[in-house]
C-alpha cells in the first residue's frame, strides 16, 4: 500500500510539470486568440478544427466551402481538434483538454505495459518519464500533431507487444497504424515496415486475419486520398504537401545549407527551374496543381544530378536525421535535455545492432525481441523517410515516447535492480 502511494505521489509530481509549462506558455500570452491563430502549423490546424467543428467541413475559411489549401494538412489530427471545440472555443481550455486528453492515454498506455511485462506497480515508474520526456513535452503544449501522434506510437507498440504464438494478432493495431499516418505521414515507411512485419508474424497461422486487417488497414487509409479526388478532381493523393516536402528534402543546397533543426523549412521552390514554363502556367493558383510541379522538378533535378551526388545526399540527410546534437543553435533547458534524452535513443539502436549480430531468429514469445522488431521498423523508417524527404529533430520527436519505453524494456533487469535497493533504503533503513 505505502508503495501504491509513492507511485501515485511520483505520478502526480510529473503530471504537474507539464501544468508547469503549460502555465509558461500561458504566462508568454501564448493561448490568446491572436497568438494562436496566426502561428504557422499549429494554427492551420487549428482553423481546419474550427471549420469542422462549426460547418462540418474539411476547409480552412470560416464557410462551407471546401479548400485545397486545407488538404495541405493530414485529416485526423484537425478531426480530433473539431471534437474538442465542442467542449470549448477558447484556446487555453482547449490546450487544457489536449493535455487531459494526452495524459489518459499514456496512463492507459502505461497500463498496457504492465500488464504485457507482468510488472507490479512500483516497477512502472521508470516508465513515468514519458510525461518529462523533453520532446514529447515540448510539442505537447503546442496545437501540433507531434505530441498527439507519438502517443499513438506508443499505443500501438503496447498493442504489439500482446502479441505471442497464442494470438498473433490484435484489431487496434490495423486501425491505430492507419490513423498514425492519416495524424503524420512521415510516419509512412515506419509503419509499413511494422505492419509487414506483423502481417507476415500471421500469414501462415491466421491467413484469413491477415488478409482481413490488411484490408482494414488500407481502406481507412484510402479513405482520405480518394476523397481528396472527389472532391477536386485532381488525382489520388495523401497531402497536398507532399511535392513541397520532396523538393525540400532533393536540391541542390541540402549538403550546404540545411540542418537537422530547419531543414524542412528549405526554399521548395528551387527545382521549379527543371519544369518547363508550360507546366507552370498550368498551376493557376493551385496548390494541388503546384504540388505536383514540385515533383516533376525534383525527380527532374534527381535525374540530373550523378549516381554520386545523389548518394552524398542521401548520406548527409541520414547522418543528420541521426545526430542526437542540433546542427544550428537551438536554445532552452527542453533542448537541451533532448539532448541526452536522443543519445538514449541511439543507444537503443546500437543495442539493436547487437542483437542482429547473434545472428539469432527472432521469436514473438520473448518481448524483447518484440522490442527490437519495433526498433528495427523505426530504424527502417527514419532511413527510407530521410533519405526522401527531409526529417530532422521536429519528425522524429514522434518516436521519442516509445524509443523511451524500448530503453527502459531492454535495460530493465538493471533498472529493477535500482528501484529494489533505493526501496530497501526508504523502507527499512528509514522504517517508512
Amino acid at each position: 500500500m505505502k508503495n501504491n502511494w509513492i507511485v501515485i505521489a511520483v505520478l502526480v509530481v510529473l503530471i504537474s510539470i507539464k501544468f508547469y509549462y503549460l502555465n509558461l506558455s500561458y504566462l508568454n500570452n501564448s493561448y490568446s486568440n491572436e497568438v494562436v491563430y496566426n502561428n504557422g502549423d499549429a494554427s492551420h490546424y487549428l482553423k481546419i478544427a474550427k471549420n469542422i467543428s462549426d460547418f462540418y467541413v474539411y476547409s480552412d475559411n470560416n464557410s462551407k466551402i471546401v479548400t485545397e489549401v486545407a488538404t495541405w494538412r493530414p485529416p485526423f489530427w484537425p478531426l480530433i481538434l473539431s471534437i474538442l471545440y465542442k467542449f470549448s472555443s477558447n484556446p487555453l481550455y482547449l490546450i487544457i483538454i489536449k493535455s487531459i486528453l494526452e495524459m489518459g492515454l499514456m496512463i492507459f498506455a502505461l497500463f498496457k505495459l504492465k500488464k504485457n511485462l507482468n510488472l507490479n506497480l512500483v516497477y512502472l515508474l521508470p516508465f513515468f518519464t514519458i510525461f518529462i520526456e523533453p520532446q514529447y513535452l515540448k510539442y505537447s503544449i503546442t496545437f501540433l500533431s507531434e505530441s498527439f501522434t507519438a502517443i499513438l506510437i506508443l499505443l500501438l507498440f503496447t498493442y504489439f507487444l500482446t502479441l505471442d504464438n497464442i494470438k498473433q494478432y490484435h484489431i487496434a493495431i490495423p486501425i491505430l497504424a492507419s490513423i498514425i499516418i492519416l495524424t503524420q505521414p512521415v510516419s509512412l515507411f515506419f509503419i509499413l515496415s511494422i505492419f509487414i512485419i506483423y502481417l507476415l508474424n500471421n500469414l501462415k497461422s491466421n491467413f484469413r486475419i491477415t488478409i482481413l486487417h490488411g484490408l482494414l488497414f488500407s481502406t481507412i487509409i484510402l479513405v482520405w486520398p480518394i476523397r481528396n479526388n472527389i472532391t477536386f478532381n485532381k488525382g489520388i493523393y495523401l497531402t497536398a504537401s507532399q511535392g513541397a516536402t520532396f523538393s525540400k528534402g532533393w536540391n541542390e543546397k541540402v549538403i550546404s545549407q540545411y540542418t537537422n533543426v530547419d531543414g524542412d523549412l528549405a526554399d521548395e521552390g528551387l527545382n521549379l527551374k527543371f519544369v518547363d514554363s508550360t507546366s507552370i502556367v498550368k498551376i493557376n493558383n493551385s496548390v494541388i496543381n503546384l504540388s505536383k510541379v514540385y515533383m516533376i522538378g525534383t525527380k527532374n533535378f534527381i535525374k540530373k544530378i550523378s549516381l554520386r551526388e545523389k548518394i552524398n545526399i542521401i548520406f548527409f540527410k541520414i547522418k543528420s536525421n541521426f545526430n542526437p546534437f542540433p546542427e544550428k543553435s537551438k536554445p532552452g533547458f527542453l533542448e537541451s535535455i533532448s539532448i541526452l534524452f536522443r543519445i538514449i535513443y541511439l543507444i537503443v539502436f546500437i543495442q539493436l545492432i547487437i542483437r542482429f549480430l547473434r545472428f539469432q531468429k527472432f521469436n514473438f514469445k520473448t518481448i524483447n525481441d518484440k522490442v527490437f522488431l519495433f526498433i528495427t521498423s523505426v530504424l527502417i523508417g527514419q532511413i527510407l523517410m530521410s533519405s526522401y524527404i527531409y526529417t530532422g529533430l521536429r519528425f522524429n520527436s514522434i518516436y521519442s515516447l516509445t524509443m523511451l519505453c524500448c530503453f527502459i524494456i531492454l535495460n530493465l533487469k538493471t533498472i529493477n535492480s535500482i528501484i529494489n535497493y533505493f526501496n530497501n533504503i526508504l523502507f527499512h533503513k528509514f522504517n517508512l
